[in-house]
């Protein structure tokens, strides 16, 4: 059954090796095993804030989309590690099989809503050269002879059908709204064909094919019905046939790039051959071997020209040839924003024109407070980004092409009603008149606070003054402060169902510690609820902290959040209506340290043991400890994994925070055997023993001590021995496998394990 609600998470933060933006969700809502090459439905219901886990039993490259298009979709591995994101569609290159996770926001904001969507999967890439790859199989068509026939009544723009062909000739595909953009592929998504209907392709090969439909060449996609449909003129070809011009994917790459190369205005005829060539001057030309059809895809290394050899029998046709360059100095462009104004630290969208569109072109957007010192933004690294501007700044992008770099032209946005990130402790008791954030009366106070959106009735305002926001019936379903003059009330009595507002405070978590965010809660009744969210990247990126549903009298509510100086946080109060009787709201909100957390470190005498042998485990940084699996409790311990193990060492001065580390000790087999180091010192023995254990020195006896501990490493005998043979009694030992351990003179002289019956 569906999950209702998304549940309490931690904060996942920012992965230091992606480029990307990411949005990291915590609830999980469906799956998908992907074994072949194929493509498929992952779930019919994703809400934003989930994430579904996928199973890849094959590498390769695949398109991620959802059926709202502006989705924003980020892929992680099962760790969380960010492998890609952006807007739907996302393609993605999976590097290795295992397990991956499918993450699903409204925005790059990660904005969430319970609104459900289709999220799907496809092998291949959304855009290829001159084609469009669908996600979605609708419709299908087993060809057997040189004829007319239907592939589906009611193709949707998105979809493709899979195809049948026992027979080869040219053929021709057809879709009845005749602005529609087709693209034939191969069973994995390779393009053979792609252009407006009708498309003409020359089938050399019997087998599976697919036929991508889209409402236009920038593969857009619709829910229209049109009817998809194909014929076959099995004329050979005669004479000598047009090589037409030869189509590339990119005219200029940064760096060895895969580039797709077509015909485009070739003939089609059956007995054609192909033969691709390339050439370093567009004079002296080398066959390419294996590239012998109509399409081929090549890694180009160096500017060359290429072009094909289109054959009918003994008569040829050389195509126009197209020259790719690679490197060259890169056309910065204009970086330009969605608004040069922001409103209390809005999230303004930042995108290039007039730049060079080359692939392999590397981005790192900056920004400045005078247009002059510039600074790199930690993930801008994308044509486009989303950036939270809080004070007036200006904007850049720097392109790169191999060692060519250029800036693009500057953007100011202005911050209209700056804001500042409050200190902690930090209280707000909502009682004062609300101040004008770019609206009127929509913010607690102008300097740590925001709110979106500005007006209407999913704006949140003081209690008794929605009328500044518009709100219909400004005074049916306002709630009643919990303390003093005023709350902050969330108008969800007239919004729109599922409709959403926000309100945010931004904070300075500046130390390694422990915070409590505490503030009071009522919504009498309904379906609507308050989700609070937390950013710790000044609001590039959010989780869910807390989820609130019905509370019919106003209750304390406290979330804790461990920061290690982070001082860019924002704490998001993100109502959600349900158009009902009653309004949410919250009052006296406190944010305030709890505690320090100690800076502990632990740390091992040897990272490396064979059985047998024992490692020292220090601690240091706080007052207590508990080391885990083996529940010791002071700062030094004694430990003789059998196994690699990972110890985990937990810390605290005052029993409130409790930070943790660890330390890992790998056990190897010796070349020395487990049983005997040193032969020629004593004779131990019986093993297995049931009683007693003997010990019988080989050579001249010395003042000797043997211990004995078991599998945690706690000893549990420890005998000085004065004969040159002695026995130790362990028939109180249970049966099991123990260590001993020979030392004399400061010397581990002899250690083994024993095994007690």
């Amino acid at each position: 059954m569906k999950q209702l609600f998304p549940i309490l998470c931690l904060l996942f933060c920012l992965n230091s090796m992606s480029g990307f933006s990411q949005c990291l969700n915590t609830s999980p809502y469906g799956t998908a095993t992907i074994s072949t090459c194929s493509s498929g439905t992952i779930t019919n219901c994703n809400w934003a804030t989930e994430y579904s886990s996928l199973t890849f039993n094959t590498v390769g490259t695949y398109t991620f989309n959802s059926s709202i298009g502006t989705d924003y979709l980020t892929l992680t591995s099962a760790a969380n590690v960010v492998v890609a994101s952006g807007n739907a569609p996302l393609v993605a290159t999976i590097p290795s099989t295992g397990n991956y996770r499918l993450h699903v926001n409204v925005n790059s904001s990660c904005a969430n809503d319970n609104v459900c969507r289709i999220t799907t999967y496809a092998c291949g890439t959304a855009t290829t050269s001159g084609g469009c790859i669908s996600a979605s199989a609708y419709g299908s068509a087993t060809i057997t002879a040189c004829s007319p026939g239907t592939i589906t009544t009611c193709n949707w723009g998105g979809e493709y059908s899979e195809l049948t062909i026992g027979t080869t000739g040219a053929f021709t595909f057809y879709s009845s709204i005749t602005t529609d953009y087709l693209t034939l592929t191969d069973a994995s998504n390779n393009v053979l064909y792609a252009g407006t209907t009708p498309l003409a392709a020359n089938i050399t090969t019997i087998g599976n094919y697919r036929l991508h439909v889209s409402a236009n060449s920038a593969c857009a996609t619709d829910n229209t019905c049109r009817t998809t449909s194909y014929s076959c003129l099995n004329v050979p070809c005669s004479g000598t046939p047009n090589a037409g011009t030869t189509s590339v994917s990119s005219a200029t790459i940064c760096g060895s790039q895969n580039v797709n190369f077509s015909l485009v205005g070739s003939t089609i005829a059956l007995g054609l051959t192909y033969q691709w060539q390339s050439s370093p001057n567009n004079s002296t030309w080398t066959s390419l071997p294996t590239y012998t059809n109509s399409t081929m895809t090549q890694l180009v290394s160096s500017s060359s020209y290429y072009r094909c050899i289109v054959s009918c029998g003994t008569f040829s046709a050389n195509s126009v040839s197209a020259l790719v360059t690679v490197g060259g100095s890169p056309t910065g462009g204009n970086a330009i924003a969605s608004s040069t104004t922001s409103c209390a630290g809005n999230s303004i969208n930042f995108s290039l024109v007039g730049n060079s569109p080359w692939s392999g072109m590397t981005y790192q957007w900056q920004s400045s407070p005078d247009n002059f010192t510039w600074t790199s933004i930690f993930g801008a690294n994308g044509s486009t980004t989303t950036q939270m501007v809080n004070t007036s700044t200006y904007y850049r992008c720097i392109l790169s092409c191999g060692s060519n770099t250029i800036a693009s032209t500057s953007v100011y946005v202005d911050a209209a009603v700056p804001v500042s990130y409050a200190n902690i402790p930090y209280y707000q008791t909502f009682d004062n008149v609300w101040q004008n954030g770019c609206a009127t009366r929509n913010v607690p106070d102008n300097l740590h606070w925001r709110s979106s959106p500005l007006t209407g009735n999913n704006s949140w305002r003081q209690q008794n003054d929605g009328v500044s926001a518009g709100w219909m019936s400004a005074a049916i379903g306002n709630v009643t402060p919990h303390s003093g003059t005023g709350c902050a009330n969330f108008h969800s009595t007239q919004a729109t169902t599922n409709s959403k507002g926000d309100l945010d405070v931004l904070v300075n978590f500046n130390q390694n510690a422990k915070y409590a965010i505490s503030f009071y809660y009522i919504n009498p009744s309904g379906s609507d609820f308050l989700n609070v969210l937390l950013s710790s990247d000044a609001g590039i990126s959010f989780s869910v902290k807390g989820y609130y549903a019905t509370q019919s009298t106003w209750t304390k509510k406290t979330i804790y959040y461990n920061a290690v100086n982070t001082p860019s946080c924002v704490i998001k109060f993100k109502g959600n209506a349900d158009n009902g009787s009653t309004d949410l709201g919250i009052d006296s909100l406190s944010i305030s340290v709890v505690c320090l957390n100690p800076s502990i470190t632990a740390t091992t005498s040897s990272d490396t043991l064979c059985p047998g042998q024992t490692a020292t485990l220090t601690a240091t940084g706080a007052t207590n400890y508990t080391w885990s699996p083996i529940g010791a409790t002071t700062n030094t311990v004694v430990v003789s994994p059998t196994v690699n193990t990972n110890y985990v060492l937990t810390g605290s001065n005052d029993g409130l925070c409790f930070p943790t580390t660890n330390v890992t000790i790998l056990v190897t087999p010796c070349t020395i055997s487990v049983e005997e180091l040193n032969k020629n010192i004593a004779h131990i023995y019986p093993n297995p023993l049931k009683d007693k254990l003997y010990i019988d020195f080989l050579a001249e006896f010395e003042n000797y001590t043997i211990e004995i501990t078991n599998a945690l490493g706690e000893t549990l005998i420890k005998k000085g021995l004065i004969d040159k043979s002695s026995s130790i009694d362990l028939q109180h030992l249970s049966a099991g496998i123990y260590f001993y351990r020979l030392s004399g003179n400061s010397l581990i002289l002899k250690t083994g394990k024993l095994i007690k019956e």
